[in-house]
């Protein structure tokens, strides 16, 4: 026999299917006649339910493990009390118990001592099987209705729905969630009352669930009518509010289904934004409009739960982000007046932020390497990039929130940013010491280093021009308002009240001067870092930052000839700015070869390349686009500098190219470095072109590193061989940010006569793609001919040589068919074509540059050669490569040859190395 609710059992979608579910719901919650009203069971309810295959109502609500005699509740006794002796078991106090609202006599989430007591141990037990039973009956009234929804063409005339609609099964579940746990006093609150199972958070849940399905799988418009009218749904969502008042347990328990009750509804908004009426509520008496998905939503976003469980939080913010991007009049305007709302969440997104700001402050604060706090931190940007994501959503979607936004976030966030930039007070007690230096990272320093990364992250993520222009003025105008150093708390100013957008739109007009301004400290702050004095962490924070106002997308050219950042070249020659003063100071200061250093001259060099962009495009002294460039780089400090820097790297290169155990390998430290920066692409015309992405060294990634915070691993003292490699690796850098001036700037030039935004991509040049080995060689299996050049037959034992090459075919050569080709850049072990003697053509088997050849050695007729090689099968193993020739002679004259070919190239390298790094 299968039971009703058996997996197996084919399930009844029928309309005394229906009736038999109702009636047992309103027999297990016992609600009254007078609260039921019209929902009351009539008489054909009863008839049909007493037909049913079961009849589930309260079968039995004492356990069999207790010999204590009792009576079970029958069809005709359906209200005995159940006795234990002469104790009486109450579902009364385990209902209580259950109940997902906070009340004192609970004593915790696992119900304390009392549990511990026989009697509430059952009666617990039954009202968990009330519980259960109540969860099933609700999930199965939403499927049947669903069903009878999606397989009947007409809704009006399905027997189904209209009993849903008589009944008005809708509102009883939204009662049912409604209903919270009564005081002892009500009449209804007997003893042995299943009332107390609308209580209890499982049920709730599942009201929230079976409203959810029902309005996620309807079709018919009429049926989401229905549903969303009498505001049903609105009291619903509102039920849940305020949060405080329910247990932490039954929060875990209702929100998934809540949440996803808000999701649904949102999903119908968008769909159609002609339901908005349906779930607003109008209040005549003062005229105000309420819009609670909007405002619980938020209301949860912003909640102390939210704020434990990620999942929750992200999805409510989005519900308000996309209802605040619906495209409809009446939802605007509602949105344009509720300026509680917008208070509300521009004031979360700011606090939100500065604790992020926070948090990684605090993780920052300490030993400069730790591998734990750095992935810590990365951690956090991650999160960071989310939140911004929300803001500049949020920008863009709500006329009149965007303002109240700005002077939230300035004066939540950016005033702390700001005032953590400052140094300390001459009385305060502060640690002077670099960040490079030390073995410890001093809370101020800390906090000044990720004000500056913050600061950066707001020009980059959140693309809202009127922000981005405030925020420049603000950190880099040379005057500003004594507001962002006040004391007084932004809990003092009034909830209307806009103070630092007037105070920098003032600035900007002038008005400045008939109020009280001061010099801008944090101005002089960025400045000091970009000269170096606070050390290379802080240098490259700084960087970003004033490279993300460069974006012209963001902060157009005239806001930063405003704030005289840049040079200035007019009629009256050549003004100097205190941007290119500290950044050539800081390219001239002596660097001590590290990663960090190395990512901090990347940084410089950028930097001063668009100076001297923005420098030629906005000189209008000269009108031809050529003399204009060559006037601005014979002035321009940062370009000086940045060629003095280059020159110095080169010196620096060429004076360890003599040091002991660096001569030898300084041509292979050399190829390891270009290879290591150019990468290759194929052209759509076939041909390959190398080339190497500055703007990827220099800024990409850089504000989502942790490296700049926290250390993963030491930076020790560099060895000569790296110390080369550092300059090396400078001056290919600073090589080609002349190659972008110097070719690509006077190009554009020439052909648009305005120079536009740089592209920071560097081609491999023949020089280096000579130098890096990055040449095309003759494939393997292609056809080589053989005319003219320098060939020796050598021996083999017979078998297969494999290749190492992926697309290289297993190839067995005999002794007499391999030739060894000796070229003045590369040997290659070729094999006779046969078919075709007559045009002397071979095929490549494999080739070895004689730049990988490390020496040679004769051994009557074998050659025995040490190559930087992988292994080929009975040619080279584990760096050896021997060969044999027909005679003694043979070997010694390719020996030989090989040897002054090798020396011939070295030295032809060492001139084109003069030609790559000029001294």
């Amino acid at each position: 026999m299968s039971f009703p609710f058996s997996p197996r059992r084919r399930k009844d979608f029928s309309i005394d299917r229906l009736r038999v579910l109702y009636t047992d719901l309103i027999q297990h919650i016992d609600f009254t006649d007078e609260d039921l009203g019209r929902r009351a069971v009539n008489d054909e309810d009863r008839s049909v339910h007493k037909k049913s295959l079961r009849f589930s109502f309260r079968k039995k609500l004492i356990p069999d493990n207790l010999n204590d005699t009792f009576e079970i509740e029958t069809r005709d006794n359906p209200n005995i009390e159940y006795a234990f002796g002469n104790e009486v078991v109450s579902l009364l106090a385990a209902f209580r118990m259950l109940a997902a609202t906070k009340s004192p006599d609970k004593e915790g989430d696992h119900l304390g001592s009392a549990a511990r007591d026989d009697y509430i141990v059952a009666a617990m037990s039954s009202a968990k099987k009330v519980e259960n039973r109540v969860v099933e009956i609700l999930e199965e009234i939403g499927e049947i209705v669903v069903h009878s929804e999606r397989t009947t063409s007409d809704i009006r005339g399905d027997s189904v729905f209209e009993y849903f609609c008589e009944k008005n099964i809708l509102s009883l579940i939204v009662d049912i969630t409604k209903t919270k746990e009564k005081k002892p006093a009500d009449a209804r609150l007997s003893d042995t009352s299943c009332y107390g199972v609308v209580w209890t958070p499982l049920v709730k849940a599942q009201c929230f669930q079976t409203t959810s399905l029902l309005l996620s799988n309807v079709q018919a418009s009429s049926v989401v009518y229905y549903l969303l009218s009498h505001n049903y749904i609105n009291e619903q969502i509102m039920c849940m509010t305020p949060f405080q008042q329910w247990t932490h347990s039954s929060l875990t328990k209702m929100m998934p289904q809540y949440v996803d009750l808000l999701k649904n509804v949102t999903m119908q908004l968008t769909d159609d934004p002609l339901l908005f009426p349906f779930l607003i509520i109008d209040n005549p008496e003062n005229g105000s409009t309420k819009f609670p998905l909007f405002s619980v939503a938020l209301e949860l976003a912003t909640s102390a739960y939210a704020e434990s469980d990620s999942s929750v939080y992200d999805t409510c913010i989005t519900i308000v982000v996309n209802l605040m991007k619906i495209k409809s009049e009446s939802i605007e305007k509602w949105f344009m007046s509720a300026s509680s709302e917008q208070k509300k969440l521009a004031d979360h997104l700011s606090q939100r932020l500065l604790n992020r700001y926070n948090r990684v402050c605090d993780i920052c604060t300490g030993p400069v390497v730790d591998f734990v706090r750095s992935r810590a931190v990365n951690d956090e940007l991650s999160k960071l990039y989310d939140d911004m994501g929300v803001i500049r959503d949020v920008f863009w979607s709500t006329r009149g929130l965007d303002v109240r936004l700005c002077e939230s976030l300035l004066q939540r966030v950016v005033s702390v940013l700001l005032k953590n930039m400052l140094p300390p007070r001459q009385d305060t007690q502060f640690l002077d010491v670099g960040v490079v230096d030390a073995d410890v990272i001093p809370q101020r320093e800390a906090r000044a280093q990720v004000s500056t990364l913050f600061l950066a992250f707001l020009f980059s993520n959140l693309a809202y021009s009127p922000f981005q222009r405030m925020l420049a003025v603000a950190v880099l105008h040379p005057i500003s308002t004594p507001l962002w150093l006040s004391s007084r708390s932004v809990k003092q100013f009034s909830e209307d009240e806009y103070i630092f957008m007037p105070a920098l739109s003032d600035i900007v007009t002038g008005e400045e001067l008939r109020k009280e301004v001061c010099p801008n400290g944090f101005r002089a702050e960025v400045l000091n870092a970009l000269e170096g004095k606070y050390g290379d962490w802080r240098f490259i924070s700084s960087a970003c930052l004033i490279q993300t106002i460069f974006n012209e997308e963001l902060i157009v050219n005239d806001s930063l000839t405003l704030m005289n950042l840049l040079p200035h070249f007019g009629e009256n020659g050549y003004t100097e700015s205190p941007l290119e003063n500290a950044l050539a100071a800081f390219l001239k200061k002596e660097h001590k070869p590290s990663r960090i250093v190395s990512q901090a001259l990347e940084c410089a060099g950028q930097l001063a390349i668009q100076i001297v962009n923005f420098s030629v495009k906005h000189c209008t002294t000269i009108s031809e686009p050529w003399e204009k460039l060559d006037y601005v780089l014979e002035h321009s400090k940062s370009w000086s500098a940045l060629g003095e820097a280059y020159h110095g790297f080169c010196a620096d290169a060429a004076e360890l190219k003599e040091a002991t155990g660096v001569s030898d390998i300084f041509l292979d430290l050399l190829e390891t470095t270009i290879r290591n920066r150019y990468k290759a692409k194929t052209q759509p015309s076939g041909t390959t072109v190398y080339f190497c992405s500055l703007s990827q060294q220099a800024f990409n990634r850089k504000l989502s590193e942790s490296e700049l915070l926290v250390r993963k691993n030491r930076d020790c003292g560099m060895s000569d061989v790296e110390s080369a490699r550092f300059f090396i690796n400078m001056a290919l850098h600073y090589r080609a940010l002349h190659k972008i001036i110097d070719h690509k700037l006077r190009l554009s030039l020439n052909v648009d006569q305005e120079p536009g935004p740089l592209d920071f991509v560097d081609e491999a040049d023949f020089l280096t793609r000579t130098i890096g080995r990055l040449d095309d060689k003759p494939a393997v299996g292609t056809e080589m001919d053989l005319t003219g050049r320098m060939t020796f037959r050598f021996h083999l034992p017979t078998g297969p040589m494999k290749s190492p090459e992926k697309d290289s075919p297993k190839v067995k050569a005999k002794a007499s068919a391999l030739i060894l080709v000796l070229d003045h850049t590369d040997m290659f072990v070729v094999r006779p074509n046969l078919t075709r003697l007559e045009e002397n053509l071979s095929s490549v088997l494999h080739s070895i540059s004689l730049r990988s050849v490390i020496a040679a050695a004769a051994d009557g007729n074998w050659l025995h050669v040490a190559v930087r090689h992988s292994d080929i099968n009975m040619l080279i193993k584990n760096g050896n490569m021997a060969v044999q020739f027909e005679n003694t002679g043979a070997s010694l004259i390719v020996k030989q040859y090989l040897d002054r070919s090798r020396e011939v190239l070295r030295q032809e390298m060492l001139t084109k190395v003069k030609e790559l790094l000029p001294l």
